[in-house]
């Protein structure tokens, strides 16, 4: 809270006055049906911007394919009017992204070459090895079913100072 009223020049009553507005106007921006929702989660390590009906492409999986599963590594949220940042995760109570499995493939067809000096003691002087391999690796196809906002987690003291500090 020192942090919100450095930034803000204010007092700690109307910086927890401001904080519960701001709480409250997203609190009715959730409730109401919108349909333009995203998403940051994160999957194997790498982050996706999701919406619904959005298709990405991971590793690997061990899904079957039609397997409906919740992604629950989510580190924003949010549609037009708002936007509920992690600090690094939001919480899984709050937000919850479904995906279903479409199906398992082949990656991109990747060429790997590697390439050496000879060794210093050599007959044939400025022979280098080198040799080319190639690589797929096993994909799954995931499509976005849906994005589920509740404020439950909303009224902790972390999303307080991180709504009036943004």
């Amino acid at each position: 809270m020192a942090l919100c009223r450095r930034l803000l020049h204010l007092s700690s009553r109307s910086v927890c006055r401001m904080s519960s507005s701001i709480i409250d106007t997203v609190t009715e921006d959730i409730k109401r049906p919108v349909g333009d929702h995203f998403a940051v989660v994160q999957v194997k390590g790498r982050q996706w911007k999701v919406s619904i009906d959005d298709v990405i492409q991971t590793d690997n999986l061990n899904l079957e394919p039609g397997t409906v599963v919740t992604l629950d590594k989510v580190l924003l949220a949010g549609s037009v009017n708002y936007s509920l940042i992690g600090r690094p995760l939001l919480p899984s109570t709050s937000v919850q992204v479904r995906a279903q499995v479409i199906e398992k493939g082949r990656g991109p067809y990747l060429r790997v070459y590697n390439q050496g000096m000879a060794p210093t003691r050599t007959l044939w002087w400025g022979k280098r090895w080198r040799w080319m391999t190639y690589h797929e690796s096993m994909t799954t196809m995931l499509r976005i079913q849906g994005i589920d906002i509740t404020a439950d987690g909303l009224r902790g003291e972390t999303a307080v100072d991180e709504a009036v500090v943004r």
